[in-house]
């Protein structure tokens, strides 16, 4: 119950007071996060929107957490029930449209194609496609040429999966 009535806390902070956040925002996100694991169906759906408000009101400034948070919410996609899955996707979204693509799109590489679940995978291939549709190709290929052929192994690797929703 406290941990819920927290949760709303910082979420009902988020959206009506956002700049109270900015201060301690690592040490917020970092916090929320790790209730995202939490056993509690409850407690973990509802950090689940935390975390989405959270990306969706502070934006840019969640740049510095989203690796941490991507590998985390493509951890639970891997292991928890459909609703949790839903929602931790909807997060995901979330992040993609809200933070810098090139931040997002070098988390989700790490992440989650080289992942073993099936879901966890399909799940990084579409929101990789999503920021890199959002990026352009001209801005993608403009890149330097490490960065370049990063996205192009990944790119390689996502297209030659066994598995069709995948590709």
């Amino acid at each position: 119950e406290e941990k819920t009535k927290g949760l709303s806390s910082v979420r009902r902070l988020a959206i009506c007071h956002s700049e109270v956040l900015l201060r301690r925002l690592h040490d917020v996100s970092l916090a929320v996060t790790k209730e995202v694991n939490n056993l509690r169906w409850k407690v973990s759906l509802l950090a689940l929107s935390t975390l989405g408000e959270l990306f969706r009101t502070m934006k840019k400034h969640m740049d510095p957490e989203v690796d941490e948070v991507t590998r985390v919410l493509l951890q639970r996609m891997g292991n928890c029930s459909m609703s949790i899955q839903k929602a931790a996707n909807q997060c995901l979204r979330i992040m993609v449209g809200s933070v810098t693509p090139a931040r997002a799109m070098t988390a989700l590489m790490a992440s989650g194609i080289h992942y073993r679940n099936i879901l966890v995978r399909k799940c990084a291939a579409e929101h990789l496609l999503t920021t890199m549709e959002r990026t352009g190709a001209q801005k993608l290929l403009s890149g330097t040429r490490y960065s370049t052929e990063l996205l192009f192994r990944a790119v390689v690797k996502l297209a030659q999966d066994c598995h069709q929703d995948i590709r």
